[in-house]
């Protein structure tokens, strides 16, 4: 299925898709069957966390990983599973089977707050903090790793609501309609880092909010991170012509973005590297909104700059062990 490319063929990718597109094909989603349901109460034990060495085979389980991953890389750059009996499962037994799903998947990365699983629910007094924790509207955004993944624990019963967009798509649509703009956000921009630089020792990296190389397109698409970095020392004020380009990329975004909502026991996955999501605002006592959260580094997945936050943190390992 060539998503995209006949409208607007600039980077020619598969993940270059509209909200219409997603009719055209239903690989992007699966039903978890009950032969692969069976599979998990092996899965269950004390393994959480741990490798998965030892552990019982789970090949319907790992097909499907094997499917999902498959689309993360190289179709849309998301799918969603559907389907876990979440109802008859305890707020542990959940994450245990999220964790096992994740890790046929990739290598699950530390988080914020040290933990490889994250609660995303907003929590009194830290709206300012983490955004993940927070009720506030997110503007379309990607996070720093490969892959991020959600499992719905429950969903919120009122705003909170989720949305997706391809950052191939608001791209192809920028080369048409706002090339002056685009020619910005291929340019550098200053993104904060939760360590410091190991060549300069800053706490931040200058990375393109967009690129196109050697055929390989990748959305560095982090305005919260770059927000972030207008608050430390060596960082130049944001120009008029930068904080318009960013402006219009969210509004073009939110013109080809879908609503994808989750519900309870429902797992999503997407490719950081070319899909965005966003979260409009709500309320932080009552709504109940409950998702579990993974930052997978997967191996050979996509090429990224050098300084990109991926990279610069292999890079302090490698340095660790030498």
């Amino acid at each position: 299925m060539a998503i995209g490319t006949a409208r607007f063929p600039e980077t020619g990718d598969a993940a270059a898709w509209e909200p219409h597109d997603l009719d055209r094909s239903e690989v992007w989603c699966h039903r978890f069957t009950d032969a692969e349901l069976a599979e998990l109460p092996v899965s269950l034990g004390e393994n959480h966390r741990d490798e998965l060495h030892g552990m019982p085979a789970l090949p319907l389980l790992a097909s499907q990983m094997a499917v999902t991953a498959r689309e993360l890389k190289s179709g849309l750059g998301f799918r969603i599973l559907r389907g876990l009996p979440s109802e008859d499962m305890t707020e542990c037994e959940l994450a245990r089977a999220f964790w096992v799903l994740s890790r046929l998947l990739g290598e699950p990365v530390e988080q914020p707050g040290g933990v490889r699983i994250a609660h995303v629910r907003a929590e009194p007094g830290s709206r300012d903090r983490l955004g993940f924790r927070a009720a506030g509207a997110l503007p379309f955004h990607a996070d720093p790793e490969d892959v991020i993944g959600f499992l719905c624990v429950q969903p919120s019963r009122e705003g909170g609501t989720r949305r997706l967009a391809s950052a191939a798509t608001v791209y192809n649509i920028l080369a048409v309609e706002h090339p002056d703009l685009l020619e910005v956000l291929t340019q550098p921009f200053h993104v904060a880092l939760t360590h410091s630089h190991p060549d300069h020792g800053h706490p931040w990296t200058r990375l393109p909010f967009l690129s196109l190389r050697d055929g390989v397109f990748n959305a560095c698409a982090y305005p919260v991170h770059i927000r972030r970095a207008q608050k430390l020392a060596g960082v130049p004020e944001l120009t008029e012509r930068q904080n318009r380009a960013l402006d219009v990329f969210d509004t073009v975004a939110d013109g080809v973005a879908v609503s994808l909502e989750l519900e309870a026991g429902d797992i999503e996955y997407f490719n950081n590297h070319v899909v965005l999501h966003s979260r409009t605002g709500f309320a932080a006592e009552g709504t109940g909104r409950h998702l579990l959260r993974v930052w997978l580094s997967i191996a050979g997945f996509r090429p990224l700059d050098p300084n990109h936050p991926a990279r610069l943190k292999e890079r302090m390992k490698g340095s660790d062990k030498g």
